[in-house]
């Protein structure tokens, strides 16, 4: 008997298993009908191949096919990936990148105990119809709860029906190697199985697409005449006794497999774990800290609205490989080879000099050479950047962070995403990755350090020997920030507001975040992204040329980026709180309708998560792709004092004029100018002063949502930075 089997009989007690297995009841392998021809499959490559797909070995994917049973995880899952399986990496061409082809090593993948909570579900079907087959689309995603939805995805448990989407590869030239796509609208929970159900599959002409041969082996009782397919009959009839129990007959199927998602304390002990060692060996004490320029001039020029500019480093405990926390290194672990092994301090006191840099807006002093100027102590909050940017210069010295800053009387300070910053561009550690997977730990580990450095700089705001016990941030001995209620606010754009959930959700100074622009989960937005492919996507698609590869890859990336983004921590802040943890944790999503940068069906991703309501009315009026706009996420009811979500609407693309933007395209790719959507509304939201403003209240630790649009969509600045 398979460990695999034996964990099925263990964990579900399925009596039909059993009589499988028993021979009783005529299921037994030798009195099953005719045994099916499966020539064309290798039984060897079962180990490392989920065969019920022929034509590419890792689809279907995500699948239980590729765990181990572990009874030290959670799940009782492990991940177990093989070499032999995996995409090979292949030379790109692009000088300093590696020059031949490289076998994707799965040791980091194997720590996890499931699959990404915002998982991409791939399958191949060349020459599937998703129209004529009447499959669920992104713009009518509430017909995936239909009774008779082709495509749909339960909970193994509940039997509860997932709300998804389904869509073919728009980036695959070559209809052969076209994948077909299942996207979760709100993330699947961790810990739990799910079951996918294809059924009656149709082609461009309506014709039905035959069941793969192994998949109808199982489906019809046929006989397979090898041992290591038998072995998994009793799961597969598990699959056909839970999708019968919901109404779906097996002779319908197409294709049918299960996955089970990773649990929340694998997906974030290793940020929860270097969290909570930094901070007991930090004690009651405020992170060192240096002063280094103190100054109303940024880059040797005054800068308007801005009084002061203050930038320095302050140390934090390195838990990466690298001395010093540079780039390259990944987590330092005491044991690599232990799957459940957690980051400890290189050598148990190195640190990072992470920078930083806080800006003092003229409310708060209108003059430091001016002894008579007055204080009005600004409130402190710390400012996200965007993708490899860096946090002390770039976007932090914009003119929308200056007039947020001045208008309302805040103190901003930032430092870098390490991880994914400017300087993991420059040192060659972001094209090695996309030449590789392999390297993601470099990017995502770092990416964690970060967010810890980032905590460390919060605690230096709200601690009295922090930044307050030092005279740059005095003026005449009165301390020009308040520390009140051990808070610091968080407003982050882009990049900022795709790592500021995990910040905001994990940070224990932090209580109050603003996702501007805000994303979960890479997979999904990369692609659509409108410039990916020219800015960073020619490394990634030059390294990984198959298209069958490339939805992989993206998969297989999401499983570790979980652990250094929103997607991994939505749990916390829809209620399913994370150990050690505060649980009044708010956020308030501000989206930028037809985004060229962070698709703005993303946020409503998040926003169904965590069970934040948006502002009505949103949509154009008679503008729109869906047919049914921000489905299962309830309206707000002013004043709200929870998460909440506001589309902000640049108006439609007007040529004449050259403003506005026009709604993206609802494939897996991504809107540009070049290609007819107009202009990029992806820094309007920021822009605008009625954000501004409701980011200002939101700001506040006893906060509320105010209503800034009153009965109209929420308008915003658009490109030019001119109200439409």
């Amino acid at each position: 008997m398979s460990t695999r089997y034996a964990r099925l009989l263990a964990t579900t007690g399925l009596l039909a298993a059993a009589v499988i297995m028993s021979g009783c009841g005529g299921s037994s392998s030798s009195s099953r009908g005719p045994q099916i021809d499966l020539s064309h499959l290798d039984p060897s490559e079962a180990a490392y191949c989920d065969q019920l797909i022929s034509s590419y070995c890792l689809y279907p994917f995500p699948s239980n096919h590729y765990t181990r049973a572990d009874e030290n995880s959670v799940t009782g899952l492990r991940i177990n990936f093989q070499a032999a399986g995996l995409p090979i990496a292949q030379p790109t061409g692009i000088p300093g990148l590696p020059t031949t082809p490289a076998a994707m090593n799965p040791d980091e993948w194997n720590r996890n105990d499931g699959f990404s909570p915002g998982a991409m579900l791939l399958a191949h079907f060349p020459g599937v119809d998703l129209a004529q087959t009447g499959a669920v689309t992104l713009g009518d995603i509430e017909a995936s709860l239909d009774g008779d939805a082709p495509i749909l995805v339960i909970d193994a448990e509940t039997l509860e029906r997932q709300l998804i989407w389904a869509e073919t590869d728009a980036t695959a030239t070559d209809p052969e190697r076209q994948s077909l796509m299942i996207r979760p609208a709100a993330n699947f929970i961790e810990g739990r199985r799910y079951i996918v159900a294809l059924r009656q599959l149709r082609d461009d002409q309506g014709e039905l697409i035959p069941a793969p041969a192994l998949f109808r082996a199982y489906r019809d009782n046929l006989r397979t005449g090898q041992d290591v397919y038998e072995q998994r009959r009793p799961a597969m009839e598990d699959i056909f006794s839970r999708l019968a129990d919901h109404g779906v007959e097996r002779h319908t199927l197409t294709l049918a497999w299960d996955f089970t998602i990773a649990s929340q304390a694998n997906l974030t002990e290793r940020l929860l774990h270097i969290r909570d060692d930094a901070f007991a060996r930090l004690g009651d004490q405020a992170p060192a800290f240096q002063i280094d320029t103190a100054s109303k001039e940024i880059d040797g020029q005054e800068r308007a609205l801005f009084s002061r500019g203050i930038s320095g480093t302050f140390e934090v405990p390195n838990y990466l490989t690298t001395p010093g926390g540079q780039p390259g290194g990944r987590f330092h672990y005491a044991d690599n080879g232990d799957a459940d092994a957690l980051p400890q301090v290189l050598n148990n006191d190195d640190v990072v000099q992470a920078r930083f840099r806080c800006q003092i807006s003229e409310a708060t002093v209108s003059d430091f050479d001016d002894d008579t100027a007055t204080v009005s102590p600004a409130r402190a909050a710390l400012y996200g950047h965007g993708l490899f940017g860096e946090g002390p210069g770039g976007e932090f010295r914009s003119n929308a962070v200056s007039v947020m800053s001045h208008e309302h009387n805040i103190m901003y300070c930032a430092t870098d995403w390490i991880g994914m910053s400017r300087f993991d561009v420059d040192a060659g550690v972001v094209p090695l990755v996309l030449a590789d997977i392999s390297n993601l730990p470099m990017m995502n580990d770092r990416s964690q350090q970060g967010i810890l450095n980032t905590m460390y700089l919060a605690r230096l705001l709200t601690h009295p020997q922090g930044f307050a016990s030092h005279p740059a941030f005095s003026h005449e001995g009165q301390q020009v920030f308040e520390i009140t209620h051990d808070e610091v606010f968080f407003d982050g754009n882009s990049q900022g507001g795709i790592i500021g959930g995990a910040l905001v959700a994990t940070a224990p100074d932090i209580h109050r975040g603003v996702l501007g622009v805000p994303g979960a989960n890479y997979s999904l937005l990369l692609q659509r992204f409108g410039p990916f492919e020219e800015r960073f996507g020619f490394i990634l698609y030059g390294a990984y040329p198959d298209t069958l590869d490339q939805s992989l890859v993206f998969a297989l990336m999401q499983m570790l980026w979980d652990r250094a983004e929103n997607n991994g921590y939505l749990s916390h802040l829809a209620g399913r709180h994370l150990p050690n943890t505060e649980t009044d944790k708010r956020v308030l999503l501000h989206a930028a309708l037809g985004d060229h940068l962070v698709t703005h069906w993303s946020a409503e991703i998040i926003a169904r998560t965590i069970g934040a309501p948006v502002h009505e009315p949103t949509r154009r009026l008679g503008d729109h792709t869906d047919s049914n706009p921000y489905f299962a996420i309830a309206d707000i009811q002013y004043p709200h004092a929870g998460h909440a979500l506001m589309i902000w609407d640049s108006g439609a693309y007007d040529a004449g004029t050259d403003r506005g933007n026009a709604l993206p395209p609802t494939n897996n790719t991504g809107p540009t100018k070049a290609t007819g959507y107009g202009n990029d509304p992806h820094e309007s939201p920021r822009r605008t002063p009625a954000a501004q403003a409701q980011k200002s209240a939101f700001m506040q630790r006893d906060s509320v949502v105010i209503d800034v649009c009153g009965d109209d969509i929420c308008r915003s600045f658009d490109h030019t930075g001119l109200d439409r």
